[in-house]
């Protein structure tokens, strides 16, 4: 195989590969699982906030019994002071007894908002639980779907690892030049890097090629360049 014939060659497997690949990309389940990936990441953002906001309420439920259980030893020791019979003078005795009303109205007042937190924090429970039995339904229907794409993608998959083998037993057979030249333009040129001279038109850029440029190729070598897009050009006989 001549390198005009395996350039050409080259160039129709790569094409055959990027059908192949974007038929792959475009299978219905694929997009699905994009798209259910995305919700599932939405999902985890509301586990996050919902977890952040229990551990905040959980912090505030643990502080809150904190100041009751020390308001409740102030109320103990007051009252020791009251039993103990230590205490005789009547307004020693009441400023003791409003101390101890007002600590326990301090109490009480701390251990109402704290069932309220209580309250709030088994919402967010709730809702933490809501949040993970939704994602463990997801991955559910994303293993699901994985294995679906997996079974109508499956043959596309192995078609394309042959695909490429080839084409690199292909690309082996150009000289490093040449194929360093050809992946450039590859790159460049939205995958047509090689064009085909007929008559005085390249078959890639679709340009007429002025005819004493187009009678000096056809003189020259079968792998020029054309004058006007810059691929490679294949001037070979099969190409005129």
């Amino acid at each position: 195989m001549s390198n005009g014939e395996a350039l050409i060659a080259l160039m129709e497997q790569d094409l055959e590969i990027a059908r192949a690949e974007k038929a792959l990309d475009e299978l219905p389940e694929k997009r699905a699982v994009l798209q259910l990936r995305k919700r599932l990441r939405e999902i985890e953002a509301v586990r996050d906030k919902a977890a952040a906001y229990c551990h905040k309420i959980d912090a505030m439920i643990a502080r809150s019994a904190d100041d009751a259980a020390s308001i409740q030893t102030k109320i103990d020791a007051e009252q020791a002071k009251v039993l103990s019979g230590e205490v005789t003078n009547p307004k020693e005795l009441q400023n003791l007894t409003r101390e101890l009303d007002s600590l326990k109205r301090r109490k009480d007042a701390i251990e109402y908002e704290e069932l309220g937190m209580m309250e709030k924090a088994e919402a967010g429970k709730a809702q933490l639980d809501k949040v993970a039995a939704a994602l463990a339904e997801g991955a559910a229907k994303e293993a699901a779907l994985i294995d679906e794409f997996k079974a109508k993608g499956g043959e596309l998959q192995t078609e394309i690892v042959r695909l490429r083998e080839s084409r690199e037993k292909l690309a082996q057979q150009l000289p490093a030049g040449l194929r360093a030249q050809y992946e450039s333009l590859r790159e460049s040129k939205h995958g047509i890097a090689v064009g085909m001279l007929k008559g005085d038109l390249c078959s890639a850029c679709r340009t007429q090629i002025p005819a004493h440029e187009a009678q000096a190729l056809h003189a020259g070598p079968e792998v020029a360049e054309c004058p006007n897009c810059r691929r490679i050009l294949i001037v070979g006989k099969d190409a005129s």
